[in-house]
């Protein structure tokens, strides 16, 4: 088994520790990377750059990201589904990866308790041929729930997944849940731990389940920078991952 790349290029913006995070308009760059075999003889490399524009603060929200993707390895694999068809052919290709429209609405409730609901609308513009993605578009229905406790807030994730189907392959539609915490270390500092867990998309497959540290630093007024490591603990998931992002707000 390869070993995961973990020396990751800050490009310009990043994603929110988590679903909860409305801070406003900003702009998200970042780098990820992951590898494993997915259950396989080789690994799939999967490294993913995705440019986020979020617009609006609570209760509204909108975001559209559009990653670049290069993947090295059967082509059988996305990170969100894992393996989702037989083997694949091995390839080393790189391409637009699916782009991804969110709408949040956030409820606030007393003793320092938020609820979000989320759509997201996947489509399907990677390019299936090269291994990118499956070609089809898909729906995400989210529901996160954070509570605050002082310096730390435990938070909640429960999410169903309506995938297309490709040619000749069906899919599952797949419930997924989030469960962790994050902390502050003080009013620029944040840590956050977070297991992941996904039903299996396709008969064969393997769910997902995951474990992720992350650490975020303000700087700057409207900067934020947040670096993460994630240890898959299924075969549907990768074995290793990291990312890097850099987030300005305005």
């Amino acid at each position: 088994m390869r070993k995961p790349l973990f020396l990751l290029c800050l490009l310009a913006a990043a994603l929110p520790a988590h679903a909860t995070d409305n801070a406003g308009t900003s702009l998200t760059v970042g780098v990820e990377h992951s590898t494993g075999d997915y259950g396989q003889a080789s690994d799939t490399t999967i490294t993913s750059i995705p440019f986020t524009l979020k617009l609006g603060s609570r209760p509204w929200q909108f975001a559209l990201t559009v990653p670049y993707l290069e993947v090295d390895g059967p082509g059988n694999v996305t990170r969100d589904l894992g393996r989702f068809r037989g083997a694949g052919t091995p390839r080393h290709t790189s391409g637009l990866g699916d782009i991804v429209g969110a709408a949040t609405r956030t409820f606030g409730f007393a003793e320092g308790t938020s609820l979000d609901l989320t759509a997201r609308v996947k489509l399907g513009t990677a390019d299936e041929s090269d291994g990118l993605g499956t070609g089809e578009n898909d729906l995400h229905l989210q529901a996160d729930i954070t509570r605050s406790m002082g310096s730390l807030t435990p938070f909640a994730t429960l999410g169903y997944k309506i995938l297309g189907d490709p040619p000749g392959i069906d899919l599952n539609n797949v419930f997924y849940l989030a469960l962790g915490a994050s902390r502050k270390l003080d009013d620029q500092r944040s840590v956050a731990l977070t297991w992941y867990g996904q039903q299996k998309a396709v008969a064969g497959g393997s769910a997902q389940s995951e474990l992720s540290g992350s650490y975020t630093v303000r700087f700057g007024g409207q900067w934020r920078a947040q670096f993460y490591g994630m240890l898959g603990l299924a075969a549907g998931s990768p074995d290793f991952g990291a990312g890097a992002f850099l987030t300005r707000g305005f």
